[in-house]
């Protein structure tokens, strides 16, 4: 791998799909090779393993993946997440550490023992976002990528990379921020650009159309005062902008995948999620 024109491998880890790209260069990466691998005994209820069992033989055995700097988008399925109240007491990371694991505790319970924890802070005074995963995840994927001589660079929940381009492409205060995975569905409340609430819905196919104005309804009653926001930004690049029936006076509005040069938008959507796009 050069250092002057390193390969890059975005692979994005999902229950049912390992999705992989591979470019080279840095200025203007070129895709190299991409890959969309199916998890043989996928299954929510099969928890991650396959998934990691399946990205280990990747590595192992095909070559076009291996010697590169690796990144890593984790399908919300495998990611818990929370608005941490700000506390002023919180002096030091050792406190707001415990803090953070006591939270997801109170929620959880027991399992929480063995979960990694990140937490993204902003203004003083601020709720802070944090999410978690499981540690032998983290711990089996540092291990698969090792065996094709790669090197993993990060690791990042799915929400992330997606929120973040909305944050910065929209002005809006209060909205929510949806993200679609084949069954599952992912609630932000932003209030004043703020984090107010975040909720994850396991969904069966094809529901989340007639489900999404219920669930925004029912997660306002939970965590929200004032006026109930109507603007709701979808982050679905494997999913085709639909129209939403009897939804008045609610305003969706699509987020598009970032265009990568190699890869088509109308043919190559499958692999938005690897890029964080």
């Amino acid at each position: 791998m050069s250092r002057l024109w390193p390969d890059r491998v975005s692979l994005a880890i999902t229950p049912a799909r390992i999705v992989l790209v591979r470019t080279h260069g840095l200025l203007r990466p070129k895709v190299v090779a991409k890959s969309s691998v199916a998890v043989p005994g996928a299954g929510i209820e099969n928890g991650w393993q396959p998934a990691l069992d399946t990205l280990a033989k990747i590595m192992r055995t095909d070559a076009q993946w291996q010697a590169a700097a690796v990144d890593v988008v984790v399908s919300n399925h495998f990611v818990r997440y929370q608005i941490i109240p700000w506390s002023a007491v919180i002096t030091s990371a050792a406190v707001r550490a415990a803090y953070v694991r006591e939270s997801f505790a109170q929620v959880y319970g027991d399992s929480t023992a063995t979960w990694a924890y990140s937490v993204s802070t902003t203004r003083h005074g601020t709720a802070w976002f944090a999410s978690a995963i499981d540690q032998p995840l983290l711990t089996q994927l540092e291990d698969a990528v090792g065996q094709g001589q790669s090197k993993l660079r990060s690791v990042v929940p799915y929400l992330m990379p997606a929120f973040n381009r909305a944050r910065r492409m929209l002005k809006d205060k209060n909205m929510w921020f949806v993200q679609l995975e084949p069954n599952r569905l992912l609630l932000m409340l932003i209030i004043d650009g703020r984090w107010q609430a975040v909720s994850s819905h396991q969904l069966s196919t094809g529901q989340w159309q007639t489900q999404l104005p219920l669930l925004l309804e029912r997660e306002w009653h939970l965590h929200g005062t004032g006026s109930l926001p109507r603007k709701v930004v979808i982050s679905a690049p494997d999913t085709q902008p639909v129209t939403l029936d009897d939804t008045d006076p609610w305003v969706f509005d699509w987020l598009q995948p970032v265009p990568h040069p190699g890869l088509s938008a109308s043919t190559d959507s499958q692999y938005a999620m690897a890029l964080g796009v």
